[in-house]
């Protein structure tokens, strides 16, 4: 594999201070320049692979995320689901508040069958609020309960600017969010529960006898596999589009666009950036050894600091240079280290700018070294 980062060796001595880890920044942009998002009130593209943020433009300002507080609800099944807690081919009981949702609807009432499955294509194509409400009923027995069940959630996954009120979406006093943080949450649920995008990319479905079409006006176009769309008020839509290409997975989202067609263009002009504009690559294997930390109090002396996992990135198209790494300990980092324990994260810069933070491990372990050890240490050192 061609070297493609630099290699710091670290030497660590008892009372040596710790790096406080920096905030990762955008890289200097790529030569295609990025597309001009204007009429809108922010927009995101982030690379799902690496988490890097390519694009952001007024990212972290707070607005009413409409419909895209469906995600979230579509995170929630999907994670029953996972706990076997609900089954896709099991039926659903409809409540009249359901049947009476407001806004987009798939057309659910009680006493007419309706699949936990049926409810997911309601809840991701046609964006039905009918669906959301029976989804939020069916997992937690109540809407309410659902909504503590998304704001937990969201404070687990670190969405510190998102607030939940509901999983419909209909506009209410206290429901907020930012373009970064519906990034965020669009990346764990593509993540975590990759089978989204079978269903959130249908360009329609068809439940009651009515077909109805997906409001995202990318569905069904090459590459396109989801998310959402949803309207704060008069010409003030959101959108969430996930989109993949030759291995490579990217979210754009926009908050505040005129029109669906407007945020459906920007979004379209958004992905293309970030699909031809940059690159991925490979930084370190899984298990590469990144640094060694070396103290005479620690028995064996030397603990050797690996990759978890392999480490990619995402650099401006044509690259020029290479991508460095640099190595910051865990504050007051201390023996015993147990093996494959967190000891710290490594920075990926590209000409300067960090590109993100992973956290790396202890390839071995390590103890307090005895009185002899420590005197031995000393000893060889001296040579």
């Amino acid at each position: 594999m061609k070297k493609t980062a630099a290699f710091f060796a670290v030497l660590l001595v008892s009372g040596t201070a710790y790096a406080v880890v920096p905030t990762p920044t955008l890289p200097a942009a790529p030569p295609m320049p990025a597309p001009q998002i204007s009429g809108v009130k922010a927009a995101v593209l982030i690379d799902v692979n690496t988490d890097q943020v390519l694009l952001d433009q007024n990212g972290q300002a707070s607005y009413d995320p409409s419909g895209l507080v469906k995600l979230m609800t579509a995170y929630l099944l999907y994670q029953a689901e996972a706990q076997k807690m609900l089954q896709p081919d099991q039926h659903v009981s409809v409540s009249v508040d359901a049947w009476h949702a407001a806004g987009s609807r798939m057309f659910i009432q009680p006493g007419l069958p309706v699949t936990i499955d049926q409810l997911t294509h309601g809840l991701l194509i046609d964006g039905g609020n009918d669906a959301a409400i029976a989804i939020a009923q069916s997992v937690a027995g109540s809407v309410g309960g659902f909504v503590d069940l998304m704001n937990r959630e969201a404070a687990s996954m670190g969405l510190t600017q998102t607030h939940f009120v509901n999983p419909d979406g209909m506009p209410t006093p206290g429901q907020r969010s930012t373009a970064l943080d519906i990034a965020r949450l669009a990346r764990a649920l593509l993540v975590k529960f990759p089978q989204v995008e079978k269903v959130a990319g249908q360009a329609s479905y068809r439940y009651n006898n009515i077909t109805q079409y997906n409001y995202n006006p990318l569905a069904g176009q090459h590459g396109i596999t989801g998310l959402g769309v949803g309207l704060a008020s008069a010409n003030n839509w959101d959108l969430a589009v996930s989109a993949s290409q030759e291995g490579r997975d990217l979210v754009a989202v926009i908050l505040g666009a005129s029109s669906r067609a407007v945020a459906g263009t920007d979004a379209a002009a958004m992905l293309h950036y970030g699909f031809h504009g940059w690159q991925q690559r490979q930084v370190y294997p899984a298990g590469a050894v990144v640094a060694q930390l070396k103290r005479i109090d620690w028995s064996p002396e030397t603990l050797s600091v690996i990759t978890p996992k392999a480490i990619n990135v995402v650099v401006p198209r044509p690259s020029q240079g290479k991508v460095e790494s640099r190595f910051v300990a865990a504050a007051n980092l201390q023996a015993p280290i147990a093996a494959n324990s967190n000891v710290g994260t490594l920075d990926l810069l590209w000409q300067g700018k960090i590109l993100k933070a992973e956290p790396v491990l202890a390839k071995n372990a390590v103890a307090k070294a005895g009185w002899f050890s420590r005197l031995w240490h000393r000893a060889q050192g001296a040579l």
